[in-house]
């Protein structure tokens, strides 16, 4: 969603919450960010040539890291 400082006031006032914003890409605030350097790891070291191939690759990334946890 947007930083902007107008949509940001309209979250804390009618939803009554802080906005706290995570650093892009820190795997330490945000565990997931681990899961897909791991997928883009196996992705490149497949060397998809086409659609097809990238597409197939992710798939096997994500089938092998999430039945792997």
């Amino acid at each position: 969603f947007h930083k902007n400082g107008n949509i940001k006031a309209l979250i804390e006032k009618s939803a009554g919450c802080d906005l706290l914003y995570l650093q892009a890409y820190s795997p330490d605030f945000n565990p997931i960010e681990h899961q897909w350097s791991q997928i883009k790891h196996h992705i490149r070291k497949a060397l998809p040539s086409c659609k097809r191939n990238l597409y197939e690759a992710a798939e096997h990334a994500f089938r092998t890291i999430f039945i792997h946890r």
